[in-house]
Parts: structure tokens; sequence; C-alpha cells
């Protein structure tokens, strides 16, 4: 009875492992501009909303794993994923302690929105991108396993867009290599996801990898855009 369980449990970290492996391979060129030296408020702004995203999923990880009709090896694997969001959330609050700014609270439930209220350096958009957030998992309470999964899946989507796509340039070579270690966990806990929800191990490896290419592609995209406004106004 264990061969089966054992298998799984291969095919899951295996797949879990080439994904990230393939999203930190295309995550070259957004290494490469984090040489580049932003201000401290440009830098304020992404940890802010970086710490806030990486919040609200660890609140939706805890959720799901104590949610009914979970069952003890999905539990277990939900708890770790919620550790390594809690421990992405705490690397970024440190870095955005060292650069003298305060991060958002930690929701302590899918009703306390009232954290992201005036929070420095958290635009409107983001505020209301992260409130909509905790709003669609007060919505879920109750739901089953797949509809928490597949928010799980939504967030972790979200969060690799930020990493890959939305990162500015950062002046720290700690920080360049904790966004791009960030972004390769995102991509393990999406290949996982993805096959729980009942994707081959090939399919949710090639997804995550096409979402992390195509919000690098988006990046490069707005980059050249800002470019040439650049160019013009020259």
């Amino acid at each position: 009875m264990s061969e089966p369980t054992e298998t799984r449990r291969d095919a899951l970290r295996r797949a879990a492992l080439g994904a990230g492996a393939l999203t930190l391979a295309g995550l070259g060129q957004p290494v490469a501009a984090f040489a580049q030296a932003p201000d401290d408020e440009d830098l304020r702004d992404f940890l802010v909303e970086a710490i806030g995203l990486e919040q609200v999923t660890v609140l939706a990880y805890s959720t799901a794993a104590d949610a009914n009709g979970i069952d003890t090896a999905l539990k277990t694997t939900l708890e770790a994923f919620r550790g390594q969001e809690q421990a992405h959330a705490d690397a970024l609050r440190a870095a955005l302690d060292g650069l003298g700014f305060d991060p958002p609270a930690a929701p302590d439930s899918a009703t306390d929105t009232a954290v992201f209220d005036d929070v420095e350096g958290l635009s409107d958009e983001a505020t209301d991108q992260l409130t909509g957030l905790l709003d669609d998992l007060e919505a879920l309470d109750g739901a089953g396993s797949r509809q928490l999964l597949a928010f799980l899946t939504e967030l972790e989507g979200e969060q690799l867009s930020l990493y890959v796509g939305g990162a500015p340039a950062l002046d720290s070579e700690d920080l360049a290599t904790t966004a791009v270690e960030i972004a390769g966990c995102q991509a393990e806990h999406l290949v996982v996801l993805g096959i729980e929800l009942g994707d081959s191990p090939a399919d949710s490896i090639a997804s995550a990898s096409q979402a992390a290419q195509t919000a690098a592609a988006a990046d490069a995209t707005d980059s050249d855009s800002e470019d040439t406004d650049a160019s013009t106004s020259e």
C-alpha cells in the first residue's frame, strides 16, 4: 500500500524542483537589472506590497490546511508551504526594516482588511488588490478543498508575477538573490498545487514556467516603453 504514496511523493518533489529550476533560469534578465540603483522609496514600495501579499498567502494556507476535506498528507504540505511563505515575509520585513520603513501588519483573519489602510508606500491599487484577496478568502469560508487549492494557485501566480515582472531594480546583491529564490519557491508551490488539482507533473511544470516567462516578458515590455518615453522626452 505504501508504494503508490512514495511514487506520488517522488513525482511531486521532482516536478516542484524542475519548476524551480526552469523559473530560476528564466530570471537571468531581471537579476541583471537588479544591479541598477533605485531610491529607497521605490524599493520600499515593492517590499511593502510583497510583504502584504506574502502575509495574505500565509493566512490562506492556514485556512486551507484547517479546512474540512483536507487529508493528512495534503495538510502537511500546506503547512510546510505556509512556513515557507512566512519565511519570505520575515526576510522581506527585515530588508524593509533595514531601510528604516515600517511593514504592514499581518492580517489575523480574512476580515482584517484594516491592516492595509494608510500603509506608507502601499499604493491605492495594491491596497485594493490585497483587501480584495482577503474578501475572496472570506467568501471561501466553508468551501471545499478544490476551491481553496484554486485560490492558493491564484495567490502563488500573483506572487510570481510580482517577483518576476514587478520587482524594481535592487541595489543589494542579497536582496536580489532573495527575490530570485522566492520566485523559484513560488513556482515550486504552483507545480504541487497544480498536481493536487489534477494536472500531470509535466503540465504543471509547463504552466509554472509559462507564468514566469509571461511575467518576465511583460516586465521587459514595460522597460522598453519607459526607455522609449525617456528618449522621446530628451
